[in-house]
């Protein structure tokens, strides 16, 4: 928008030059503004007489009493009244276009384009919209604004971070104010922490923690002396900052190089530099409390005051991948485990309060942060668990981040709580109230990490490959303690997989429920290239430990359920496989269910919630759980075959058809224990044995392969539907497989014996040393 000359001349004069364009093209918008505000308030004076004029043809709306006309006095008071609402209409437009608008006309001019006042212009209208100068300047005034209060947030941080000061509720405020309005522009938080730095940031959140003191039951009416604003006020701070920071991070330059090895960060990105430099304060340690009481003082990683941060804001792949890389190997490198961030604490002192404080982590364990970040951005955690590779012998080299977090790190909620007489007491008595936030949140972003329908679909297998084998070689998985490599028997019982993250597991299994069906065949001779591939006694081991969770068992075996019905469909469907190749064919697939579901149940017997045994009203409800959803499923997955719907089979719908099978299940109500007849089934059967032969008989009396006349299960030429059947279907139903359906009956009786045998070699496998 400008000459060479003015191009090539000197910074000073370059910038004068635009500052006094900036004038120019701003001067007009003031004089616009208060031309829309004069027109405005004539607009409203004409209609307010335009009314009043009206009125007067009506007698201003005078009413006469008993039918007869308005009195002349009647007329006066209607008259009097229109003419003083009138008034009331011309002054409340005065007032808010003259007299406002002439205020804020004169601030325009006065304090030129603030970001009020670029907010009044637009809603007025007084910045056009047409090509020009207008559509270059609005956003260098945005920018300017944005950067002059990026300043003034660094001038309060560094004030804030003053040892000596004690930071006032406004200042607190005000701060408050400015990352919570701005802290997603990207001219904002780049100058706020470009100025700050990356130690200052880290110094700002110590002293932040320090203005609240945390206790058991702090907030409740018996501790009167906590400061609940003050801790509202912090934690607006801190979740404010965390998004300063990510906004700042976020990559928006360019690749550069032959093969995009280099990168040029955007005009409001902080450069590589600034966040190498956060790693560097992140591993050194930083000293937070009062220089007037050194003996209070802690000292901290800053990596502990970075996690607070990491709760909130959009975290760029690029960002989280580096820095969440070296919190992780810094604490693998220290031999300490967990212990590294919690071994040092001070009294009463919370590091985060993002959370509030009612029985959450206090911050020092920067993992929980970390994984909260982790749990938004599935590209960044399967970048960080698969750029460390140990090549040990094993195919492929193993994953030690993912192994060391998996299975060897110590997640103990108690210990990243202040230290204090009072909280050691508040651990003693409730300490199994506490969660471990940081492995519920770990277990989230795997779950994420390897389910993404948008991610590496390699490397998402990679990592459930790892997820299985280093749950299955750890020494914890032969009953030994974490860190004890003293080899011997597997223990049956002994958790190979944290409770708390099982529930993730399960859905992870669920979305690879097809592969993990190949992998625990009998009758697969390899695995198709973009499958899962692991070891098939690992992978019983697995199961067996995900069964140990009454949720986790149900959600693999309503997926296995899908599976099972969809794979009995097609083979009844496949005009390439006769007779007996079909029957074959069928009771491989039982093979299949009976492996799995077999393994979930020696689980659900080892935890005690019996799920092939348990007779009880509870178990009884889930039985009919089961059977409600075979029905469903096996109507969904027929209906797709005999209409030519293609089902998957293998890759990456696999998985969103089971989760979209069950989701559409439990819209139908076919989870609920409702019905009668669903009850009568869940009585008489009762179990997992029952519950795989029962698939069979679903799939196959509703897949339309049978003659079914002359049986009385017909209702208008269809299948009379299987929860409607009364006691004498039942018999009808048996008859037919003794007589003319021998081959459903085989396929049946094969079904139930698999699933015994399935059970059986899961206790033989848990029996067997590693």
């Amino acid at each position: 928008m400008c000459a060479e000359e003015l191009r090539a001349a000197p910074e000073p004069v370059r910038r004068a030059a635009q500052e006094t364009s900036s004038a120019l093209a701003w001067a007009s918008a003031p004089l616009r503004y208060w031309e829309g505000k004069v027109k405005a308030f004539n607009t409203e004076v004409d209609r307010i007489t335009g009314t009043l004029d009206g009125a007067a043809g009506n007698k201003f709306g005078a009413k006469g009493t008993d039918g007869k006309p308005p009195t002349d006095q009647e007329v006066a008071d209607a008259r009097a009244a229109a003419q003083a609402e009138a008034r009331r209409q011309w002054w409340a437009a005065y007032d808010t276009d003259i007299v406002e608008g002439s205020s804020t006309t004169a601030g325009m001019f006065r304090d030129g384009p603030t970001e009020e006042n670029l907010k009044a212009a637009r809603a007025a209208g007084a910045l056009p919209a047409t090509p020009g100068v207008f559509s270059v300047f609005p956003a260098y005034w945005h920018d300017a604004n944005m950067e002059q209060a990026g300043k003034r947030a660094n001038e309060l941080a560094k004030k804030l971070t003053d040892p000596y000061h004690e930071p006032t509720v406004a200042e607190l405020e005000e701060l408050r104010k400015l990352v919570q309005d701005y802290g997603k522009d990207r001219a904002f938080a780049y100058t706020f922490l470009d100025g700050l730095g990356p130690k200052g940031l880290l110094e700002l959140n110590g002293k932040l923690a320090l203005y609240n003191l945390d206790t058991p039951g702090a907030g409740e009416e018996h501790n009167s002396g906590f400061d609940e604003k003050g801790a509202t006020l912090i934690r607006d701070l801190q979740l404010g900052l965390g998004v300063v920071l990510a906004t700042a991070t976020a990559s928006t330059g360019t690749r550069t190089g032959p093969r995009g090895e280099g990168y040029t960060p955007g005009k409001y990105e902080l450069p590589d530099q600034w966040v190498t430099d956060l790693i560097a304060a992140g591993r050194s340690k930083i000293t937070i409390g009062s220089p007037d009481s050194p003996l209070t003082n802690v000292d901290l990683y800053g990596y502990q005051l970075l996690g607070p941060l990491l709760r909130s804001g959009e975290y760029d792949t690029r960002f989280l991948t580096r820095v969440g890389s070296d919190i992780i190997d810094f604490e693998m490198a220290s031999g300490k485990n967990s212990a590294l961030w919690t071994e040092t604490r001070g009294e009463n002192l919370r590091l985060d309060w993002t959370q509030g404080h009612d029985r959450s982590p206090a911050g020092y364990d920067p993992m929980t942060g970390l994984m909260t970040a982790l749990y938004f951005n599935p590209e960044a955690t399967r970048d960080i668990l698969t750029g460390s590779v140990l090549y040990d012998g094993t195919e492929g080299g193993r994953l030690t981040r993912l192994d060391y977090l998996l299975t060897d790190r110590e997640w103990d909620a108690t210990k990243d709580l202040p230290f204090g007489a009072e909280w050691r007491t508040e651990t003693d008595a409730h300490g199994e109230d506490y969660k471990k936030a940081g492995l519920e949140l770990f277990g989230a972003a795997l779950e994420n990490a390897t389910t993404d329908p948008h991610g590496d679909r390699d490397a998402e297998r990679r990592i459930v490959e790892s997820i299985i084998l280093e749950t299955n070689v750890d020494e914890q998985a032969q009953g030994h303690k974490n860190g004890e490599h003293s080899g011997g028997q597997t223990v049956i019982g002994a958790d190979i997989i944290h409770p708390e993250i099982r529930d993730s597991m399960a859905n992870i299994v669920k979305a690879y429920i097809f592969d993990v069906n190949r992998n625990i065949s009998d009758s697969y001779t390899g695995i198709p290239d973009g499958a899962l591939n692991v070891d098939r006694t690992q992978l019983v081991r697995f199961l067996t430990d995900i069964g140990k969770d009454e949720a986790a068992h149900q959600t693999v075996v309503d997926a296995e359920t899908v599976y099972a019905g969809t794979e009995y469909a097609r083979a009844l469907h496949n005009p390439d496989v006769k007779d007996v190749d079909q029957l074959g064919a069928l009771n491989n697939i039982s093979d299949n269910y009976g492996h799995v579901v077999g393994a979930l149940d020696l689980g659900a017997v080892t935890a005690g919630h019996d799920a092939s045994t348990e007779q009880d009203e509870k178990h009884n409800e889930g039985v009919e759980d089961r059977f409600a959803l075979m029905g469903f499923v096996a109507d969904q997955i027929v209906g797709k075959v005999t209409d030519k719907i293609p089902v998957p089979g293998v890759g990456d719908l696999a998985g969103e058809f089971v989760s979209s099978a069950l989701d559409d299940a439990k819209e139908q109500a076919m989870v609920d224990s409702s019905g009668q007849s669903a009850y009568e089934i869940g009585n008489q059967l009762g179990a997992s044995r029952d519950a795989a032969s029962h698939l069979v008989d679903s799939v196959y009396y509703r897949s339309g392969v049978l003659d079914l006349q002359n049986t009385g299960l017909l209702v208008d030429g269809h299948p009379k539907p299987m929860e409607e059947w009364t006691a004498q279907d039942y018999r009808a139903w048996d008859d037919y497989k003794r007589e003319a359906g021998t081959r459903v009956a085989s396929a049946s009786n094969h079904a139930a014996g698999a699933y015994q045998d399935g059970l059986t070699w899961a206790q033989e496998i848990l029996g067997k040393p590693r």
